[in-house]
């Protein structure tokens, strides 16, 4: 009677199956561009129509996060940093500070740190599906 024990041994993502045959297996590395692993800090909201909802950045100001924001193409959102949001009426513009329309719909991120009130109101007459991650920054 013959007995077979196989083993699985991972060098540098270099793995061995059963079989012998070479797994590559690409481990976690900052140098892919716009890789990240999942945040464990995230917060979804289901928004309704002209109702303003909040979030605290957890932590103290010197907890530094950068903070991606998740949307549909077709929603309206207006973010605003540690003021409350407002949607203009029609016809009229809104140059409030710290108050943006969609921000991140260009890929890009903002900061903010620990302490700040994120706020969120939308206009759009089914409200909207929003979702921010944060990743703390050295």
């Amino acid at each position: 009677m013959l007995i077979f024990r196989f083993t699985t041994q991972q060098t540098q993502g270099w793995a061995l199956n059963i079989k012998g045959v070479i797994i590559v297996a690409i481990l976690y590395n900052s140098n892919y561009d716009q890789t990240v692993p999942f945040s464990d800090v995230c917060v979804q909201f289901n928004l309704a129509t002209n109702g303003s909802q909040s979030f605290t950045v957890p932590g103290t100001s010197i907890n530094k996060y950068s903070i991606r924001f998740g949307y549909t193409q077709n929603s309206n959102i207006f973010v605003s940093s540690n003021t409350t949001g407002t949607v203009p009426t029609t016809g009229t513009s809104n140059t409030q500070q710290y108050t943006e329309f969609r921000p991140g719909s260009d890929g890009s991120q903002r900061y903010a740190q620990g302490g700040d009130v994120l706020h969120f109101i939308t206009p759009d007459a089914t409200g909207a599906y929003f979702g921010i991650s944060l990743r703390q920054l050295p």
